[in-house]
């Protein structure tokens, strides 16, 4: 599971704040002109790659309904 926090939004670049499981919380950010997001930290690092994927999946469904939800879980199986 990874929770998602919007942290802010300033119409091009969204900001979240993420959590897998119950670890440590992490900044992911996401660029609408781009379609791609950033990492500011190392915590996915300690995760299989699949979360990162499905992370960024999410986000790109989020742009292209052009729709950010404040909060999120996503579930992983």
């Amino acid at each position: 599971m990874i929770r998602l926090w919007l942290l802010s939004d300033d119409g091009d670049i969204v900001k979240y704040k993420y959590q897998p499981e119950d670890d440590e919380k992490g900044i992911i950010l996401y660029s609408r002109s781009r379609e791609a997001t950033k990492v500011e930290d190392d915590i996915l690092n300690n995760y299989p790659p699949t979360f990162y994927e499905r992370l960024h999946s999410e986000l790109k469904k989020f742009g292209d309904t052009n729709e950010f939800p404040t909060q999120k879980t996503i579930a992983m199986f």
